[in-house]
């Protein structure tokens, strides 16, 4: 019974999908429900804890803590953000953690395609 972030991935995206089609509002018409802002739908909510699988970030919203300075850049050139030339690795990752977007969890991602929401 071996769970790490894709099998629970995998789980949270087939049960999602599973308990809309269950409990209703097909995805398409739920989006065109909201589109015209009408939000008749079956609201459905998992429960997870803490276990590390359930807070992975979205890639785009990792901070570059832990990684080299040629990786800060990168970063930091991906998310737009201007690199002083002569910046050591700290003030890069001052740079990095002050500019980090909202935390997006990969779990919450997969989970939002059919309209569930997570609760931890």
């Amino acid at each position: 019974n071996l769970m790490d972030s894709s099998h629970f991935l995998a789980w949270i995206d087939r049960t999602a999908s599973l308990l809309r089609k269950q409990f209703g509002n097909n995805h398409l018409f739920l989006f065109l429900l909201l589109r015209l802002n009408l939000a008749i739908y079956t609201k459905i909510v998992l429960v997870i804890d803490n276990a590390p699988w359930h807070n992975r970030l979205t890639n785009d919203t990792m901070s570059p803590k832990s990684r080299g300075r040629k990786n800060i850049i990168q970063w930091l050139n991906a998310h737009n953000i201007d690199v002083p030339a002569k910046a050591v690795k700290a003030e890069l990752l001052d740079i990095a953690m002050k500019n980090l977007p909202e935390k997006r969890y990969e779990t919450d991602e997969a989970a939002k395609k059919y309209n569930v929401n997570i609760l931890r």
